[in-house]
């Protein structure tokens, strides 16, 4: 496996990358689309052009992008497509949904050492489970057989989000959370914060910001917890002593949680000892969500 590194929160160098790609010459290559630990969205079009190029196989993780963030898995080329229940779909945490071109069913047929693993192993599912109709082998008019128990009450949750979902139209959706992602951000930045990526890579699903100096991140979460009744979180391994992450996902792409969100935060910074002009965040947002169709 190589890895192609990048600083936290920088922005993704597509020539140095394709370089690289052409180099390896991997048989896969694998990106996060929406990465929360810093609030960053990477180019997964352009990506998926550098893969198809070399003749890789794509593995693109959406599991907070998919539902909040235009996801295109056949006109990017995405050969597995990875999200989870709980973040933009709305539905409750404990499933996983996984997209799989004809070009990743053929490369598990060419496995040399088999799957072991009944959960896990996607051939079983497609064998027993996926019909003909939608890329399995399952013909018409015969029983599917489950390889494990499934969730039934995880179904139907999913079932429903994804009715809400289309309910809303992807189109509607998908400005909702760039919408409220924005307001969040002019909140943020009318209380004086700084967002924690490139200007040119903010999530609309997840907001990263640094927390002001001498303000301890862990110390904002449990005060905004305890007494405003709010539950952000801190930034993850070595941001978690600089940053906060707000996240703007499903019911929350809104202004009835952005907004007291931000008022929250702002009355907790100033009972930490920050300094900020009362209502000014909230103020900021409002502007964005009333000027916004």
């Amino acid at each position: 496996m190589t890895e192609f590194p990048l600083e936290l929160g920088a922005r993704l160098d597509v020539a140095r990358l394709r370089a690289e790609a052409e180099r390896v010459r991997p048989k896969a290559i694998t990106l996060v689309h929406n990465e929360t630990s810093t609030g960053s969205t990477y180019p997964a079009a352009e990506v998926g052009r550098i893969t198809r190029d070399v003749g890789a196989l794509f593995l693109l993780d959406t599991v907070s992008a998919l539902a909040g963030i235009d996801v295109r898995t056949d006109e990017w080329g995405v050969d597995l497509n990875m999200t989870g229940s709980q973040k933009c779909l709305g539905a409750p945490l404990g499933m996983a949904v996984v997209a799989v071109s004809d070009r990743a069913w053929a490369a598990m047929e060419r496995r040399r050492t088999k799957s072991t693993s009944y959960a896990y192993d996607l051939q079983r599912w497609r064998e027993s489970w996926i019909p003909t109709t939608r890329g399995g082998q399952v013909k018409p008019g015969t029983p599917r057989r489950q390889p494990i128990s499934i969730p039934t009450h995880l179904t139907g949750a999913m079932r429903v989000a994804a009715q809400l979902i289309l309910d809303e139209g992807l189109e509607h959706r998908f400005r909702r959370h760039e919408v409220a992602a924005t307001a969040l951000r002019h909140g943020l930045h009318a209380m004086d914060l700084e967002m924690f990526p490139d200007a040119a890579i903010v999530s609309n699903t997840v907001s990263c910001v640094r927390t002001p100096k001498g303000i301890e991140p862990a110390a904002v979460v449990s005060h905004m917890r305890d007494r405003y009744g709010i539950l952000i979180g801190t930034g993850l391994a070595e941001l978690r002593t600089l940053t906060l992450r707000i996240g703007t996902m499903a019911m929350t792409a809104s202004p009835q949680y952005v907004l007291p969100t931000l008022s929250a935060l702002e009355l907790t910074l100033r009972d930490l000892g920050a300094k900020c002009e009362p209502g000014a965040g909230v103020a900021a947002a409002q502007t964005v969500f009333a000027d916004s169709p």
